[in-house]
């Protein structure tokens, strides 16, 4: 089951409660319920794409500019999408449409390549704006870590675009774990063939495949299951990771072995697995000692259903399937926008915090693989 309007095939690849991070925004000024939230958007390829299409379906947001590396994106992006203003460069857009401005953004959407995520992040927190950065939030610890201070200090909302927190699939999934008992065993997966394989493959080098880049399984795909891990569980114990390295240097499939050791989830090992190289037919399984979870997708689950006693004579099955309908990114943005409406920091239900402990795993994870990326060398 697709949304209606926009297929959720990549190219490549519970209302939160109140915190800390719902404190008022300080110097940041926040839109009111009687306007819209104005976003700027970085990049122009399939992604902002996605984005653009939930702004037009979504009545309290709205698109005032855009810029891209290449110009000519740009132009085509915003022409496309009814967007008003392009610039050539962030620091130009930033430097535009500041809230005294004729045409002030309060949100900075980062859709560019994930080598630029921290860097992209940070100017635009430290110029007073919020910002919605897309997956993976960045490449290194330090990098997350200094991005989550950038926005303490500032005062600035910031949040990962981690799509799944927000699904309503997800939802169904949480009200739903506690009725499997002690959790034991998930298998968590996120593959599917890259369109980008074939011109690497013909000796080409995409960015889905080049270090520099920020390219490889492990970032693109396998943040999904270790991502909701994380949602789920928490920070694992240990990681314990393999993969298939290509010529380029990246992963092309591999696993990741979350362990928890202790606390509530102790003696639970999560599998996630990632690969840009082959399909998936078999989704995933979240188990107990007699009950299991299985759901067709842990980027977007929809079929998703409770086995009791599986394998016996007393097996049942009941389907806590969803309907999931609308743009691919609409739960999300419906989400950031009621929260930047609100003041608010950030997401208690995708907090920064987990964020940030997922590029922790996903380091650890590349470390044990061989998978090093340029902004490696600046880790303290």
């Amino acid at each position: 089951m697709s949304p209606a309007s926009t297929s959720r095939t990549s190219p490549d690849v519970v209302a939160p409660g109140t915190s800390r991070l719902n404190a008022p925004t300080g110097a940041h000024r926040s839109p009111t319920p009687e306007r819209p939230v104005r976003f700027g958007v970085v990049g122009a390829g399939f992604i902002a794409t996605w984005f653009a299409q939930a702004v037009a379906a979504e009545p309290a947001a709205e698109i005032v500019a855009v810029t891209s590396a290449r110009p000519e994106r740009a132009a085509a992006y915003a022409a496309k999408h009814g967007v008003p203003r392009t610039h050539a460069t962030l620091e130009e857009m930033l430097a535009a449409h500041t809230p005294g401005s004729a045409d002030p953004v309060d949100v900075i959407y980062i859709g560019s390549p994930n080598s630029l995520h921290a860097s992209q992040t940070i100017a635009a927190l430290e110029a007073g704006y919020g910002v919605l950065v897309e997956k993976p939030f960045a490449l290194t610890p330090a990098q997350a870590r200094a991005m989550a201070a950038t926005a303490e200090r500032t005062g600035g909302f910031l949040m990962e675009a981690w799509q799944t927190a927000f699904e309503p699939g997800t939802a169904a999934i949480r009200a739903a774990l506690p009725r499997l008992g002690a959790l034991r065993r998930a298998t968590l997966v996120r593959e599917q063939f890259s369109s980008r394989m074939t011109a690497y493959r013909a000796g080409e080098l995409p960015p889905a495949f080049d270090p520099a880049r920020g390219g490889g399984s492990l970032m693109d795909l396998g943040i999904y299951p270790v991502s909701l891990a994380i949602h789920f569980l928490g920070r694992p114990d240990r990681v314990t990771a393999t993969a298939q390295l290509l010529d380029s240097g990246v992963d092309s499939h591999g696993t990741v072995v979350l362990s928890y050791d202790s606390g509530e989830h102790a003696g639970l090992e999560v599998a996630c697995l990632h690969s840009k190289t082959s399909a998936n037919a078999l989704g995933s399984q979240i188990a107990g000692e007699s009950s299991a979870l299985l759901l067709d997708h842990c980027q977007w689950p929809e079929r998703i259903s409770l086995v009791t006693a599986p394998g016996s004579d007393t097996e049942a099955r009941e389907d806590l399937s969803v309907t999931r309908s609308g743009e691919v990114m609409g739960p999300l943005l419906a989400e950031v926008c009621r929260l930047v409406r609100a003041g608010a920091r950030g997401s208690d239900l995708h907090p920064v915090a987990s964020s940030v402990t997922a590029i922790e795993v996903l380091a650890e994870a590349r470390a044990q693989i061989g998978v090093r990326f340029p902004d490696d060398d600046t880790e303290a």
